[in-house]
């Protein structure tokens, strides 16, 4: 979520409106917003319906969902999915490119997307310098 918070200026150039989706409680996912400084919505999805009827459960993992990026256009269908993991998230990059092409009529109706893969140190880098430049907030 770092990417998209660093480039939400970007997104919203490009007509994005930005939300998170979490299945925490509201207190819960609230204190990760603050904690992560997201300058848009994280909706929670408790029921996990949003992320049922987008076909992005991980069962395996106690019916969170599977990290993703999906744009939805204006009658709320789901237009572009990227199915993500840990090592492989879809560009900030894809996400505008399929949402100009969802705004000309040009994007398929639903998609994979593309991954993109991450080194596997990345993610500890990016925490290790998130902690410096933040400040440990752990609970």
């Amino acid at each position: 979520m770092s990417e998209y918070r660093d480039r939400y200026d970007e997104l919203r150039a490009a007509g994005i409106k930005l939300a998170a989706i979490s299945v925490d409680d509201p207190s819960r996912a609230d204190a990760m917003r603050r904690d992560l400084e997201l300058p848009f919505p994280l909706l929670c999805d408790t029921k996990r319906e949003a992320i049922r009827a987008w076909d992005i459960v991980n069962a395996g993992e106690g019916d969170i969902a599977y990290p993703a990026a999906v744009v939805i256009d204006r009658e709320r269908r789901v237009r572009y999915r990227a199915l993500e993991s840990t090592t492989a998230r879809a560009s900030v990059a894809e996400v505008i490119a399929a949402a100009r092409a969802i705004a000309t009529g040009a994007a398929p109706q639903k998609t994979e997307g593309g991954r993109r893969a991450i080194w596997p140190g990345a993610m500890f880098l990016r925490a290790t310098m998130n902690i410096l430049t933040r400040g440990n907030r752990g609970r």
